[in-house]
């Protein structure tokens, strides 16, 4: 029963953040302001749903392996072999934070340092 409890307030606290900011700037609306019949719309289209979508994804992702982690390693005090995943869930998803994190901040320190503009990429024309 606790199990339960702690899963349903786990997945309760990952909905709370559907609802922050709730005016309409979904991204399939954002997304599909480009004109989707030129290469040119089609590759504007793809750069801002990785960038609006797919990337906080993955954060997402990583946070809540890590979480699932946690919870796994210290619900399981006597079983090893659930420690052990939960531990695997941890050192996963603190390596792809960490991954996720260095490469932005790799791209923050070329964007500083070569003065390049930090925006979606659009291409002439448009």
């Amino acid at each position: 029963m606790k199990k339960i409890v702690l899963f349903g307030n786990f997945i309760g606290g990952l909905l709370m953040f559907s609802f922050v900011g709730a005016e309409d700037t979904t991204v399939a609306r954002i997304c599909t302001e480009n004109d989707l019949h030129t290469v040119g719309g089609i590759i504007n289209w793809v750069s801002c749903l990785l960038y609006r979508a797919v990337i906080p994804l993955l954060f997402a992702l990583g946070t809540a392996g890590f979480i699932w982690g946690v919870i796994q390693f210290y619900l399981n005090p006597d079983n090893e072999e659930k420690r052990k995943k939960g531990k695997s869930f941890i050192v996963g998803g603190l390596i792809a934070l960490f991954l996720m994190v260095a490469m932005w901040g790799i791209v923050n320190v070329f964007t500083n340092t070569f003065d390049l503009p930090n925006t979606i990429p659009q291409l002439p024309g448009q």
